[in-house]
């Protein structure tokens, strides 16, 4: 049975279950990855708190690096798989759900299904999507009872995708920006200990973070490899030794595997990975602050990166590819506040001008940002969703 059809039997399983009471003190996390992004920053926010909550996490897979870091750090709290007898139990039983991802809860009377999301608006999805594909993402409005976000602007984006209702939308901030603008004098540190090298030895700090390409909503494998490797060049290299930079090559998981021998030999190019983060219980975003400059193509990190207010390079080389397969939700050419070279030339002229001043496109950045979040510039976004969702 494949994803989808599995995720639509369990939505009518847990249904059938909505007189049964709700545990008060019960909060079930879910992310994919397992243990990642929005969800982890706010678990991490209220099992600080140490105020009685029995939290659980709901698996893919139980032996991921990131659940299994958790269990050892956090032994009192209980992972489950989430397609099992428990997970279903779990979902009926607990008054608070919170995901990263479609969830297949319909809520019932006097639950909450927390959608914190993975990121804002990119590439079209959804009801939006230009080819018409239908998924799991047009049955959102119904697992959902609250919608984490940062701006009305986001607001209306994520209506337009997955057309769920204004009214359950909360304008609260990103949980796992948290880290990223608490961590910025020590995300340097937290760097060099992951990656096993001093980044203070390099002027210039740069992450690469592309994102998976897909065709029809299938995974485009060959294409999402071909973009990394094409920042793997001897001219491309040449220039970062010039340069003295280091970059950080933060790909997919699948294609990580498959360019790391390519990138060993390269002292300048250093590869990040899904479980180096994850066997420390930290998120891309809680390192963010290490670097001087972010280069992506239309993923939504620097959507969170933006708040740092530092210089992004979009490098789309498959630019006309991209716009035909999904599109962008927000137009690009404006929301996407920085030079956009289409090969490596122009990525090495780009990335020469930001290092000489980093200043520039600073008030279109500005700009952007103001426009993406209205909330959410600090700290406190897990604060604030505990404070209104849970405790509220």
């Amino acid at each position: 049975m494949n994803r989808v059809r599995l995720q639509l039997l369990a939505s009518r399983l847990l249904s059938l279950a909505s007189v049964l009471p709700k545990d008060e003190n019960r909060i079930v996390f879910y992310s994919t990855p397992d243990v990642s992004d929005n969800a982890l920053a706010l678990f991490r926010y209220v099992y600080g708190l140490n105020e009685g909550y029995e939290l659980v996490w709901l698996l893919n897979k139980p032996n991921s690096a990131g659940w299994n870091a958790l269990a050892d750090a956090h032994p009192d709290v209980k992972g489950v798989p989430l397609y099992s007898a428990g997970g279903l139990k779990e979902l009926i039983r607990a008054k608070f759900v919170v995901t990263t991802d479609v969830l297949p809860v319909t809520p019932h009377l006097g639950q909450r299904v927390i959608q914190l999301w993975h990121g804002l608006p990119g590439k079209k999805t959804g009801y939006e999507h230009p080819l018409g594909i239908g998924d799991l993402y047009l049955h959102m409005d119904r697992w959902t009872t609250d919608f984490v976000t940062t701006s009305e602007l986001v607001v209306g984006a994520f209506v337009r995708q997955f057309m769920i209702k204004p009214k359950k939308f909360r304008i609260l901030g990103q949980p796992r920006n948290d880290g990223m603008l608490a961590n910025l004098k020590k995300a340097r540190a937290l760097l060099s200990a992951i990656l096993g090298v001093d980044t203070e030895d390099y002027e210039h700090l740069l992450l690469y973070a592309p994102t998976y390409r897909y065709t029809s909503y299938l995974k485009d494998f060959d294409a999402s490899v071909r973009v990394v490797r094409s920042v793997v060049s001897r001219k491309f290299i040449e220039f970062l030794k010039g340069a003295n930079a280091l970059l950080v090559i933060k790909p997919h998981k699948l294609v990580a595997d498959t360019v790391k021998p390519e990138i060993g030999d390269y002292g300048n190019v250093k590869l990040l990975t899904n479980d180096m983060l994850e066997r420390r219980l930290l998120t891309i975003n809680d390192v963010m602050g290490a670097f001087d400059v972010l280069i992506t193509d239309y993923s939504s990190i620097y959507e969170d990166y933006i708040l740092l207010e530092r210089p992004v390079v979009f490098y789309l080389p498959d630019r006309r590819e991209l716009e035909k397969k999904s599109g962008f939700l927000l137009p690009y050419d404006f929301f996407a506040p920085g030079r956009k070279p289409e090969n490596v030339d122009e990525l090495i002229t780009a990335l020469t001008d930001y290092f000489e001043d980093p200043k520039k496109d600073l008030e279109w950045r500005k700009t952007v940002k103001n426009l993406l979040y209205e909330v959410g510039d600090d700290d406190d976004s897990s604060k604030r969703v505990y404070e209104q969702l849970i405790r509220g």
